[in-house]
């Protein structure tokens, strides 16, 4: 193998491997296509059911009563761990039980949940994430 030959190959397995680790770092942080950042906000208050501290996004699951008196499940996905750390929120800050009150882009699709913009806590502290 001459060296422009060896130099080609090397240069072809580089760009392979920088291509595919890429490639699994723009999935891990997928985009916000499924929230209309279009419509106006929500603000839904409810008691929380699971949060689920987690980077890139946190979530919170809750239950909320509609307007018929039924109790609805509420899915958000919110902004990082770094976000909430910045204003004092831990991973034990939000239990389930706590009543919190999320504003949050809607879904596209219309289901019940979005993507949190901001959400005040049981203890009154607000959390912006509209910054993200």
């Amino acid at each position: 193998m001459n060296k422009l030959s060896l130099h080609n190959k090397f240069l072809s397995i580089a760009v392979f491997t920088m291509l595919v680790s890429f490639s699994g770092i723009s999935n891990a942080h997928h985009s916000a296509i499924a929230f209309d950042m279009n419509a106006p906000l929500i603000t839904i208050t409810g008691k929380v059911t699971q949060f689920i501290w987690r980077s890139p996004h946190t979530s919170i699951n809750m239950e909320v009563e509609n307007a018929e008196g039924e109790v609805e499940i509420w899915k958000f996905e919110g902004g990082g761990t770094v976000s909430l750390v910045k204003n004092g929120v831990t991973r034990d800050s939000i239990k389930p039980g706590h009543i919190v009150s999320i504003t949050a882009a809607p879904l596209r699709d219309g289901r019940a949940g979005g993507l949190m913009k901001s959400i005040t806590l049981e203890d009154g502290r607000l959390v912006d994430f509209s910054n993200e």
